[in-house]
C-alpha cells in the first residue's frame, strides 16, 4: 500500500508548521539584527560629535587668537601688517586655512574667519552649504 497524495501534503504541512515553530522559537540572532538597526544611527552620532566638538575648539581657538592679537596690536606691541602674520602663526591648529582682517584706528579691530566646511574634519557637520565660523574683537587703542 502506498502513501496518498493527502497524506504527503499533511505531512509536509505539519513538517513546515514545526520548521516554523522552531524558527520562530530561536532567539540567537535577535541581538545581532538590534545591533546592525542601531549601528548607523550610534555612528552618526559618534561622528557628528567628533565633527562638532573639533568645529567648537577651533572657534574657541579663533576668539583667543583675535583677543590677543588686538591686545598686542592696541598697545603698539605689534603693527598691523606683523600683527596679521603673528595671528595666522598661532592659528596653525590642524591646518585650516583662515582670512585675518586687521584694522587700527582710535579703535583695533581683528576679524578672523573660515568656513565650517574647511573645519569638519569628518565632514559632517561642513557638509551642507557654505556657512563660516567667524571671530571679531573690537579693543581700545591705548596710544
Amino acid at each position: 500500500m502506498g502513501v496518498g497524495r493527502e497524506q504527503v501534503l499533511g505531512m509536509n504541512r505539519l513538517w513546515s508548521r514545526l520548521r516554523a515553530q522552531k524558527f520562530g522559537a530561536d532567539e540567537r540572532g535577535n541581538a545581532t539584527v538590534e545591533f546592525v538597526l542601531w549601528l548607523p544611527l550610534i555612528m552618526g552620532i559618534i561622528v557628528g560629535s567628533f565633527d562638532l566638538n573639533i568645529m567648537l575648539m577651533t572657534q574657541n581657538n579663533m576668539y583667543t587668537v583675535a583677543r590677543d592679537t588686538a591686545r598686542r596690536v592696541s598697545t603698539g606691541e605689534l603693527s598691523a601688517v606683523a600683527a596679521k602674520k603673528y595671528a595666522l602663526k598661532q592659528l596653525n591648529y590642524m591646518g585650516f586655512k583662515y582670512g585675518v582682517d586687521i584694522t587700527k584706528g582710535t579703535d583695533v579691530v581683528v576679524a578672523i574667519n573660515t568656513t565650517l566646511s574647511n573645519v569638519a574634519v569628518l565632514g559632517v557637520m561642513g557638509s551642507e552649504g557654505s556657512y563660516a565660523l567667524k571671530a571679531k574683537v573690537t579693543m581700545r587703542a591705548e596710544q
